[in-house]
């Protein structure tokens, strides 16, 4: 029997875990085991392989450059054992489906096309998670989530990048203040945390302005940006599509700013070389015929 043949597949499960989460005790949790286990399965896989697989760096798991080549073919046996399990289910309207968003196309675009999903395919389990745009591309690229809903243009060689809506990014401003009195004064940013599309454009504008900051803010809430902006706190970059529904908008100004910064689009990200998910591609299927832009 050749080396490669005695070659436990299973224990690639424990790498990709300790890969993804960065230490045993979050592999354990993701898991569902003891750390201990954890590390006894990825010294039988570094014994099988003869090679080391991860170096530690303070509290963290580093993966080495042999577990960086090894990472992509682990990714890809899950991707077919995810194929082979699909293959031979009953109903394929069933299953998990794992959507990441950016808490605007959260709140404004995805509650009645959500709806209309359960609808049509009721016994999905869909987890809805949200973040900043850079967030979900690293949580789709490694598997974490099957697609992500992010600002773009957007381009990556592993991705598929479909355009899903055109947005129209506003300044919002303090009442009764306007841009060009922004100048006189550094100003505060409010916004999304780091990684967020809207707040990379908005830090291009005031740059463009010559605007100076003061500070900046980070909230994982509308409302919480509504009110600090209502306050007097600062000024932030929103998408019309949610500033024209919100019920908070009457607290606060805004303002067009020039297309080559203001308009952005949506996008859905997947894997190009993800196994096929039946419920994901009706869901896509919902989006575009609710948006001219993916038709």
């Amino acid at each position: 029997m050749d080396a490669w043949q005695r070659f436990n597949p299973q224990l690639l499960r424990y790498f990709l875990a300790v890969a993804r989460e960065g230490s045993l005790s979050a592999a354990g949790v993701r898991l569902h085991c003891v750390p201990s286990n954890v590390s006894a399965r990825l010294r039988q896989l570094e014994q099988q392989l003869d090679i080391r697989l991860f170096q530690r760096q303070g509290q963290r798991l580093r993966v080495t450059a042999a577990g960086e080549r090894l990472l992509p073919h682990a990714e890809h046996l899950e991707q077919l054992c995810q194929m082979a399990w699909r293959s031979v289910q009953e109903d394929i309207w069933s299953g998990d489906l794992r959507l990441g968003s950016m808490e605007t196309t959260a709140a404004v675009r995805l509650p009645e096309l959500l709806a209309a999903f359960h609808q049509r395919a009721p016994r999905v389990n869909l987890q809805l998670s949200t973040g900043p745009s850079r967030h979900l591309v690293e949580a789709v690229l490694a598997a974490e989530l099957d697609a992500g809903l992010i600002g773009g243009p957007f381009e990556h060689p592993q991705l598929e990048c479909v355009p899903i809506w055109q947005e129209e990014l506003m300044l919002v401003l303090p009442p009764a203040q306007d841009a060009d009195s922004l100048a006189m004064r550094p100003q505060t940013l409010l916004g999304f945390p780091e990684g967020c599309h809207y707040r990379e454009r908005l830090e291009r504008w005031v740059a463009s302005q010559g605007v100076q900051v003061a500070a900046r803010q980070s909230y994982g809430s509308i409302d919480a940006i509504f009110a600090g902006i209502a306050a007097g706190m600062g000024i932030g970059l929103l998408p019309r599509s949610l500033l024209e529904r919100h019920p908070r908008v009457h607290l606060v100004h805004y303002q067009a700013i020039a297309p080559e910064l203001g308009a952005t689009s949506t996008l859905l990200v997947r894997r190009r070389d993800a196994a096929e998910h039946p419920p994901l591609a009706l869901l896509l299927e919902l989006m575009r015929g609710q948006s001219p832009l993916s038709a």
